[in-house]
């Protein structure tokens, strides 16, 4: 604290020569300020040298006070951790108390011992996380000094607890483990001489996570008959404290411990009699478990009918539901929309351009089926047939229609009958024909029958019900939408519709036909006036 004497004392000179009183005032007032300013100036903080130990759960004085002794009932007293200034967690300041969240209740200092300038701070049921270095800080006008102050905590922790891990009738493998030390302690077997069995692995002490508390774990093998006094310790060195736990011997160890002949009729021949009684119970139970069985043998044929009965109505019920499911998903198309569909209705001929060669083509460019070439057939007839291949399928047995559509909805039927394979869709104008997967990606749209299966043609095929198989196949494009829709033309049904956004000309397409001597034919499309009466699928 810096105050200017010289001012005070002149301006008190100027003033005392209003009269005798006046400068006495003057006077005493120079006096205190002068003795106030000395007295603070000369002030220090004392704490102990050393650090301050304590045990977990025990109250501790973490101790500080003035020097001359002064009072500090009206100074700033903050006791905070070091670093942690701005959060104290206590603040005495002319007699307004904050205490820090988490110590409420456990700080505080001696106010009747702050007259005597002692400022200690007591901090009650103290915690092993609170070990560290605290700041004794006092303040008062503009003198202000702060020293630290080391807390040292120890944790005695658990009575070492002795466990077998594993038992063999030469050797026992035995476990000890003890909890919440703080600092980290120390682990060591003795024998019944008190002498350390060195063969003993200790782990090195763990934390839990988030935790300061320590836990040690040892591990031992030892004969059987050297268990006789084996004890576990547990110490700490700082804390000059240690804890031991002897093995009991149990009967379990002892019976472990004795020669072969008495191990063997002490354990076998007991267990060979439990094992002798417990086979002539069960030989009893199987005479008397054969004994109602036959009893009870109409009631278990009874049972097995019933049973097959059960099977047979979940089967049935399983069937109708599958129907069931079925109908709700290819209902009979109304005539109205029928009528609306088959309005779009094409003249569709296949393009014998396109077709492989191994496909024979009616005149009229209607029908087709998979031809075979004799031995003897006219070589001329067959370079006529195959000297145009620029636009021909070359390795599937496919053909087009001879019209593309680019633009609007359109219709057409294929005369299927009862062939027992096929494939009918709508492909884009492309150049490679071949060596392609046919899947809608490479511009391929189609469903297909094949080995009693009835299924889309896509990298991953979608199977359609077999109940949907049609003679007559409609087919259906609405180039705008990206539609591609196939009906069974006898029930007025749908099968499956294709997805997609069209930027090429698109034709009817047939195939692959692979060994199908029947004929594919583009049928007709009849106008239906009348309501249909067929069933649903």
């Amino acid at each position: 604290m810096r105050l200017n004497l010289g001012h005070l004392h002149d301006t008190c000179h100027r003033r005392c020569i209003m009269g005798p009183l006046i400068r006495q005032v003057c006077l005493s007032t120079f006096l205190i300020f002068f003795i106030a300013c000395s007295s603070v100036a000369d002030m220090q903080l004392v704490v102990p040298p050393d650090p301050v130990v304590t045990s977990a759960g025990h109250d501790v004085i973490l101790p500080c006070h003035l020097s001359p002794q002064t009072s500090a009932v009206d100074m700033e007293i903050r006791w905070f951790k070091e670093g942690e200034f701005a959060n104290p967690l206590y603040l005495y300041d002319g007699g307004k108390v904050t205490e820090r969240k988490g110590y409420e209740g456990r700080v505080s200092v001696f106010t009747q011992e702050l007259e005597k300038g002692n400022i200690s701070l007591l901090l009650n049921n103290v915690m092993a996380s609170e070990r560290g270095s605290y700041k004794c800080q006092a303040s008062y006008l503009d003198w202000i000094q702060e020293l630290p102050v080391v807390l040292q905590v120890k944790q005695q922790g658990s009575v070492p607890r002795i466990s077998m891990r594993k038992h063999h009738r030469v050797f026992i493998q035995l476990s000890c483990s003890s909890e919440n030390w703080y600092p980290e302690p120390d682990m060591l077997w003795t024998d019944s001489s008190g002498k350390e069995i060195t063969s003993a692995e200790t782990e090195r002490p763990k934390q839990k996570e988030g935790g300061v508390l320590y836990s040690i774990t040892s591990h031992m093998r030892i004969r059987n008959d050297q268990l006789e006094g084996v004890t576990c310790v547990v110490m700490s060195e700082y804390q000059g404290t240690k804890m031991e736990s002897t093995l009991q011997m149990t009967e379990e160890f002892y019976m472990s411990s004795l020669p072969d002949r008495v191990y063997i009729s002490a354990f076998v021949i007991p267990v060979f009699l439990g094992l002798l009684c417990i086979t002539a119970s069960v030989l009893s139970l199987f005479h008397q478990r054969r004994v109602v069985r036959e009893k009870l043998k109409p009631l278990d044929d009874m049972n097995t009918k019933l049973k097959a009965m059960d099977q047979d109505l979940i089967k049935k019920t399983e069937e109708l539901t599958y129907k069931d499911k079925l109908m709700g998903i290819t209902e009979t198309i109304p005539d109205s929309v029928w009528s609306l569909m088959v309005d779009h209705a094409v003249d569709v001929t296949f393009d014998p351009d396109t077709a492989h060669v191994k496909l024979s083509l009616s005149d009229d460019n209607r029908r087709l089926k998979f031809g075979e070439f004799k031995e003897k057939k006219d070589c001329e007839n067959i370079k006529e047939k195959c000297k145009d291949t620029k636009h021909k399928f070359k390795f599937n047995q496919c053909v087009l229609g001879m019209e593309g559509y680019e633009k609007g909805t359109h219709y057409w039927e294929v005369d299927l009958g009862k062939k027992s394979q096929w494939s009918v869709g709508i492909a884009q104008d492309t150049e490679k024909r071949d060596n392609i997967q046919m899947y809608p990606e490479n511009g391929f749209w189609s469903i297909c029958y094949k080995d009693g299966e009835l299924k889309t043609v896509e990298q991953s095929s979608t199977f359609l019900p077999i109940e949907l198989k049609p003679e007559k196949l409609g087919v259906f494009m609405d180039y705008e939408r990206g539609q591609i829709t196939f009906f069974n033309v006898e029930k007025k049904c749908h099968i499956h519709s294709f997805y997609g956004m069209f930027t090429k000309k698109l034709y009817p397409f047939f195939g692959p036909l692979i060994d199908c001597k029947e004929e594919l034919k583009i049928s007709p499309v009849v106008q239906r006036d009348k309501p249909s009466t067929s069933e649903n699928c």
